[in-house]
């Protein structure tokens, strides 16, 4: 009768909300869905892009390996626990490198539309403040534009990518919060070719040249929490 007396208020513990043996601390919210939208920088390095580029350029022109572009974004995120969030996020990237060639300047630009569904982890969520983990990846469209001499052409491909991120929210009120955030993004677009299937030279591997990169990225936008 002891023992059984002792084990009913244990049991009852157990097996009340928020005593499920989650980590997430008695100050805790559970998470919302929210909308989040801005911009940030990334710092990437695409070899076949750089390489193409520095083909062109004069030895004093030849530009760095790592390169900063823009990046802009939106995205929804759903909770399906309070541990666990889904995130589906499209991000649009823009770069540019100029240069100056032996018969005069040349022009480069690439651009990335990114989509990725991503899964997170509630590291904290106490209201006021947030902070999630994740990772995913999607399908991404890349171009290569190219403006040299009597050249003026675009090149297109498509591949896999993946991403690490690391978002912040902090709130202005119950439902604006600002939104802070790092990635480490990984694309494997290639071949890319133009309208008539001709690559715009050869990768390091010797293949057509890829929009393959990686790059490590900072954002700064806004989250609405519904």
């Amino acid at each position: 009768m002891l023992n059984k007396a002792i084990m009913a208020p244990a049991m009852c513990l157990l097996l009340a909300p928020g005593a499920s043996g989650q980590s997430r601390g008695a100050e805790e919210v559970n998470p919302r869905p929210a909308f989040s939208a801005g911009m940030g920088v990334i710092m990437m390095s695409a070899r076949d892009v750089v390489d193409l580029v520095n083909a062109t350029a004069l030895p004093s022109e030849r530009v760095a390996e790592f390169h900063a572009a823009a990046e802009f974004f939106g995205a929804a995120s759903y909770p399906l626990s309070a541990d666990w969030i889904l995130k589906f996020e499209y991000a649009f990237l823009a770069g540019s490198l100029a240069v100056a060639g032996a018969l005069g300047p040349a022009d480069f630009g690439v651009t990335a539309h990114m989509p990725s569904l991503i899964a997170q982890y509630v590291l904290t969520d106490r209201g006021a403040y947030n902070l999630k983990l994740g990772a995913g990846g999607g399908y991404y469209v890349g171009t290569l534009s190219e403006k040299y001499l009597t050249i003026d052409d675009m090149y297109s491909g498509s591949g896999a990518g993946v991403l690490l991120e690391l978002e912040a929210n902090t709130a202005f009120g119950d439902h604006l919060f600002a939104y802070l955030g790092g990635n480490l993004r990984w694309s494997f677009i290639g071949p890319l070719t133009n309208a008539a299937g001709v690559s715009p030279g050869r990768g390091a591997d010797g293949s057509g040249t890829t929009l393959n990169f990686f790059g490590a990225g900072a954002r700064l936008g806004f989250s609405y929490l519904f």
